[in-house]
């Protein structure tokens, strides 16, 4: 079927045939799906085989078992008075827990997971104990020995299966190892949390020690320093004369004190002294008051002499003065009165006396006090550093009351220490591998597989440089796609040759082929006498088609000539047994005849001309008139003349050779000719002045054709089965 009815183009095509074309050339939204299926099997081979070598390369992979403990991080506050900061805990931070994560997976810790659980010689770490891989056992090969990994290597190749997170918002710190010894990764679970433990209580009883110490030696200091100080302040004392007196008071302040005491006391006396005296003073014309103000111990003589009196005067109102009674009364009173008198005398005299002893005593009290004060400011003067001394000494002492409070809390918290952290569920041996998930691994390869394979299709698709359909060629050339001739096997023909095949099958694919570009030969108006077929590179079909389509002329009635004329690579000796006959170069050189140059293939109803004895000057014989004269002559004689060109990339014989037809026909190897050597070939062409009438798709695969998804893939679909016959 083709896509243009005719070999001349059509100046403008009437608007059906433009409304045809421009639904064939209009983009279609199912490309891509159409592109998958032209090229499924690559599609199907990386959608299989990518899983499949995932999944054999998964039966060579040694299991992985993953065991998981989980760590608490609750670090206690600890913040003595004078050690802020020596065990103070900061407020947890996700910066703080992720320095816990590479505190446990640090070298120290690893190396003492190494140590324990004896990681160095163990098969899983060591490359030299591990057993031979199968695929060398199964070759027959001698295991290799591999060099054991040094040091920093297997710290490194530990520290990477040794898995350390914090999950979000929280203080867990969940550790976890990777090995395919499944007890050997629970016990390196379990050996990194408790190395990790014992790391932070070793680290805190060194931190406390050191701190400990270091109050230790700070006592000794301040307690030498005490020491020094009261030697100081005791020199300073001497020399400031302020040695302490009862009640470790200064002397000079003690006996400032007991004067004062003594100069009040005095003061006192005279003020009663004095008062005393001015009394008696007072009442000098009374002896009565002076006795009653100084002599207070008269008072019963004082009674007594009032009594006496009160007897007298009654005794002087009843008898007289010479009265025995009343004289006796006098006497008495008067004696008792001398008395009173002496004695208040007596008093007043004492008084005085007092007086100016008490006035005595508090002279030279003041005196001495004022002695002592002028004393006490000298020495003042002198003990200023002493009191700088002793406030110095005092904040020692307070210190080091402080420091030997710290040491004995410092002590007691070595005794209490405990690490920041704590396992809250030990490791346990797992059951179960976690690696390799084959499940999940051999479907993601599946699915990246099939990605791969679709995303491969259609880069195949849009890579792909050559002509696949008619619509292609007549989109990108502007020519004709005249008919697809499919490619017929050395299998399908069963020994056949190709133009028995083509006579014997009439009701093949490949004959209804022929039958369609014998059909544009028909319809075409010019009506070519001549027509020359070639291609861009060998390997074409250009002489299968060239033979195949002079049969089915032949076969119709027409008289049909073809004549090879690839001398270089001439085939048409081999297809109808020739064995070397004489040809074209013959006739050319003037050898033979035309007619001796002809063979009549009875059978076929066919004249075949050979391509001759190879000349050197092939080039120069077709350019010669007698190939004018010989083409014009075969047109007079023949229906048809169909010459069978070499390459057009080949010889530049071809180009001379399609110049003495009347039309010419390209052969494009179906998904194989580039794009690029074709439109190379259509430019040699037509720089030579040569009218290319269309072309032809050539070997086309009718079952991956049909499956292409184009406008013309419709021809091999298996619903026209019934029309053909193999």
């Amino acid at each position: 079927m083709s896509e243009i009815g005719s070999l001349s183009p059509a100046a403008s095509p009437r608007p059906i045939l433009a409304g045809a074309l421009t639904l064939l050339t209009a983009p279609d939204p199912l490309q891509p799906l159409r592109a998958i299926r032209r090229h499924w099997r690559l599609t199907a081979l990386i959608t299989i085989g990518l899983p499949a070598l995932v999944a054999l390369a998964l039966t060579h992979q040694p299991p992985t078992y993953t065991a998981t403990g989980t760590l608490l991080y609750a670090p206690l506050d600890f913040n003595p008075k004078l050690l802020r900061g020596v065990l103070e805990t900061s407020q947890v931070t996700d910066t703080l827990m992720t320095s816990q994560i590479a505190v446990v997976r640090s070298t120290a810790v690893v190396e003492t997971m190494m140590k324990q659980l004896d990681l160095v010689h163990s098969k899983a770490f060591d490359p030299a104990l591990a057993p031979s891989p199968r695929w060398r056992r199964w070759l027959g090969l001698p295991p290799r020995h591999a060099a054991p990994l040094s040091h920093r290597a297997l710290v490194d190749q530990v520290r990477n299966d040794l898995v350390v997170t914090v999950p979000s918002g929280s203080q867990l710190l969940t550790v976890s190892f990777n090995s395919t010894d499944p007890k050997l990764a629970a016990r390196a679970v379990n050996c990194a949390m408790q190395t990790y433990l014992d790391r932070q209580r070793a680290d805190n009883l060194a931190v406390l020690d050191h701190a400990q110490a270091w109050l230790s030696r700070r006592a000794a200091a301040t307690s030498a320093v005490l020491r020094a100080l009261d030697i100081a302040i005791a020199r300073a004392r001497a020399t400031a004369g302020t040695e302490r007196g009862t009640g470790a008071a200064p002397l000079t302040n003690q006996e400032a004190g007991q004067l004062t005491d003594s100069l009040a006391r005095a003061e006192t006396d005279l003020a009663a002294a004095s008062a005393q005296l001015q009394a008696s003073d007072a009442s000098a014309g009374t002896p009565a008051a002076a006795a009653a103000a100084i002599a207070t111990n008269v008072a019963p003589m004082r009674a007594r002499a009032a009594e006496l009196a009160a007897q007298l005067g009654a005794l002087a109102s009843t008898e007289g003065p010479n009265y025995p009674e009343y004289r006796s009364v006098r006497h008495q009173l008067a004696a008792l009165q001398g008395q009173i008198a002496a004695e208040t005398a007596r008093q007043v005299e004492a008084a005085r006396a007092t007086m100016q002893v008490d006035q005595a005593r508090v002279a030279t009290l003041k005196a001495a006090l004022a002695r002592l004060r002028h004393r006490t400011a000298a020495e003042s003067i002198l003990a200023a550093p002493l009191a700088s001394l002793l406030e110095q000494r005092t904040a020692e002492r307070s210190l080091l009351r402080d420091q030997t409070e710290q040491i004995g809390t410092l002590e007691s918290q070595s005794a209490l220490t405990r690490p920041d952290a704590r396992i809250i569920s030990p490791a346990n041996t797992p059951n179960e591998p976690s690696a390799p998930r084959t499940v999940l691994i051999i479907a993601g390869a599946s699915v990246l597989g099939f990605s791969l394979g679709i995303i491969a299709a259609l880069a195949a698709d849009v890579l792909n440089s050559s002509f696949r359909s008619g619509g292609e060629i007549r989109t990108a050339l502007d020519l004709p796609c005249i008919a697809l001739i499919p490619e017929v096997t050395r299998r399908a023909r069963r020994g056949l040759a190709l133009p028995d095949y083509t006579r014997m099958h009439p009701f093949s694919p490949f004959n209804e082929q022929m039958r369609a570009l014998r059909t544009s030969l028909w319809l075409d108006p010019t009506a070519p006498r001549s027509l020359a077929i070639t291609a861009a590179r060998p390997s074409e079909g250009k002489t299968t088609l060239a033979v195949s389509l002079a049969v089915s002329l032949a076969a119709g009635g027409m008289r049909v000539l073809v004549i090879d004329c690839d001398i270089r690579q001439p085939s048409f000796d081999a297809v109808f047994n020739l064995g070397g006959a004489p040809g074209l170069t013959d006739h050319l050189a003037g050898r033979v005849k035309w007619d001796a140059a002809v063979h009549r293939m009875s059978d076929l109803q066919l004249d075949v001309m050979p391509a001759g004895a190879v000349a050197a000057d092939a080039l120069s014989l077709f350019m010669a008139p007698s190939m004018q004269h010989l083409m014009a002559s075969l047109r007079e004689r023949y229906d048809l003349v169909i010459l069978d060109l070499p390459p057009v990339f080949a010889l530049a014989e071809s180009q001379v050779l399609a110049k003495a037809a009347d039309a010419t026909l390209l052969c494009i190897r179906w998904a194989e000719t580039p794009r690029r050597v074709v439109a190379a070939a259509l430019t040699l062409l037509d720089q030579a002045g040569i009218r290319v009438a269309g072309t032809i798709l050539t070997r086309v695969d009718g079952a991956r054709h049909a499956r292409a998804g184009f406008a013309d893939s419709e021809l091999y679909h298996p619903r026209y089965g019934g029309y053909f016959r193999p």
